[in-house]
């Protein structure tokens, strides 16, 4: 009854944005709240979201922001599908959504849910999609009046495999038994062998406009057959996200090299305390020495090295991932009830 009553005394003044042009002008707001929340910081940016907009012409920007005077308090970046009739998250290409406050600003969070629920709008569904069960989102919705318990609404879509990390890559060593790291060993034996090196590329030893064509080169080569970047408007996506979020080292990425050439990749996203493994790919050269779980590792010593808590994997429980993952997160969706819904 406390949080309700706190939920209730929140004083907000609301916005929709729905030209991408004024949200390009939120940007540096956008990114400075961005910065001070829980979310991914590539899949909640500005840029992930217009560049969704951009290469998807059926998604119609809507937008909500929150304001406490000036300042900018939160975000439900939304866009408007199926001809109008839904209001949802974006989720091109994202493995995580959710509404953006500052950590812990779940008040204001239930005041845009609320907003979007009861203004009288053209959309008659509202659908987050893509949201953890320790999402912003779904910890207001048990703030807001007519919905129902958050156990049933949710509805899981897909696991996520990830490792809590200890406090060095050493220390995440001795958590495995012989056998896995008599393994690891051989396969960096075998790389060794084919002069093969695995590092992290950086925007100031890697050029970044260089990043989405290698990239893309290396995950076709791996998945040609239903990958997820077949489409020209995933190409395009790629080409516009990468190279900006890489010199921001919001994307992050290790490679395995021959020489000067890129034989595999895999791109991570950071989260408030993770790192995300997002997408990847390697030649048919690379195979004989295992280039992904070679990446994983290479992956894991960053995110040890970044001091975060998390290598998250991210969607999907494909077997590979269960000798290195020691938990599991839910992904989902839950519906809500919008004014007017069933006039």
């Amino acid at each position: 009854m406390q949080a309700r009553a706190s939920f209730e005394s929140e004083t907000l003044a609301f916005q929709v944005l729905t030209d991408l042009s004024e949200i390009a002008r939120l940007t540096a707001e956008w990114t400075a709240l961005l910065n001070r929340s829980s979310c991914n910081r590539a899949f909640s940016s500005a840029l992930w979201f217009i560049a969704s907009c951009l290469v998807n012409p059926l998604f119609r920007p809507y937008v909500i922001i929150a304001r406490k005077g000036a300042e900018l308090a939160g975000i439900l970046p939304l866009v408007l599908t199926d001809e109008g009739r839904m209001a949802t998250f974006p989720s091109y290409l994202t493995d995580y959504s959710d509404a953006i406050v500052a950590r812990d600003d779940i008040v204001v969070v239930a005041s845009l849910l609320d907003h979007a629920r009861a203004t009288p709008n053209v959309y008659r569904r509202l659908v987050l999609r893509h949201i953890r069960r320790d999402s912003n989102c779904v910890c207001a919705i048990q703030l807001l009046e007519n919905v129902g318990e958050v156990e049933t609404s949710f509805r899981e879509m897909v696991g996520c495999h990830y490792v809590r990390l200890p406090a060095t890559y050493d220390d995440f060593l001795k958590t495995k038994d012989s056998r896995f790291r008599k393994r690891l060993k051989r396969l960096q034996t075998l790389a060794g062998e084919s002069n093969f090196v695995v590092c992290e590329l950086a925007p100031d030893n890697f050029p970044a406009n260089k990043l989405p064509d290698i990239f893309l080169s290396l995950h076709l080569a791996r998945q040609t057959a239903r990958s997820c970047f077949e489409s020209a408007a995933a190409q395009a996506f790629a080409r516009e996200v990468l190279p900006d979020l890489f010199k921001k080292r919001i994307v992050r990425a290790c490679a395995l090299m021959a020489g000067d050439g890129v034989v595999a990749i895999d791109l991570y996203t950071m989260g408030e305390q993770s790192l995300g493994a997002w997408n990847g790919g390697f030649l048919a050269a690379a195979y004989h020495c295992s280039p992904g779980k070679l990446l994983i590792d290479a992956g894991i010593k960053l995110a040890c090295a970044l001091g975060l808590k998390e290598y998250d994997f991210m969607r999907g429980t494909e077997d590979y991932k269960n000798s290195w993952a020691s938990d599991t997160r839910s992904v989902g969706s839950i519906e809500l009830s919008v004014a007017g819904e069933n006039v």
